[in-house]
């Protein structure tokens, strides 16, 4: 409890000084003012997060769709956290209404697969950004060698749970 209140009070005393500027034009941030902690994560299979399970995917992009408003006159910005589980979402509704047949009109398919290219450029970039070293086990599967995503040691990441409390209040 002790390290939360000393996360909120940071986090609060960013948030002021963060609000007392404009923001306004070219004055643009160039990230959440938040001292996000770190934290362990080993990878598991989640069936909860299946490709036809819309509500635990909806879950998943913060209230607001992930936006929200900084400065005194409380200019919109969206995280890229958040726009990088917006694209997967997208990606992954987008495979399974094409898997399914679903989109037979070919200007919406068109426009779809647009929105889905910016996604599969911005998660392609957001990965390289990232750079994950973590290592990642090789196993024997029907004969062949292949990499098990899941298990191995822990990957070294951010506390998301932070910045989705950080975007929901603001």
């Amino acid at each position: 409890l002790g390290n939360t209140v000393g996360v909120i009070q940071r986090a609060s005393l960013h948030t002021y000084l963060f609000f007392h500027q404009g923001y306004v034009a070219d004055d643009i941030p160039d990230r959440i003012p938040l001292d996000v902690q770190e934290a362990a994560l080993v990878f598991k299979p989640n069936t909860r997060f299946s490709l036809v399970n819309d509500k635990s995917w909806s879950f998943m992009v913060a209230s607001k769709e992930g936006f929200l408003r900084l400065g005194p006159n409380g200019r919109p910005f969206a995280t890229s956290f958040n726009h990088q589980l917006h694209c997967v979402n997208a990606v992954r509704f987008d495979y399974t209404v094409a898997r399914d047949g679903l989109v037979t009109d070919e200007k919406e398919l068109k426009a779809k697969l647009g929105h889905i290219n910016h996604c599969f450029q911005f998660l392609r970039q957001s990965i390289l950004c990232k750079a994950d070293n973590t290592l990642v086990p090789l196993e024997k599967y029907n004969g062949s060698i292949v990499l098990n995503g899941f298990g191995g040691p822990p990957h070294r990441c951010r506390d998301w749970a932070q910045i989705r409390h950080f975007v929901e209040n603001n």
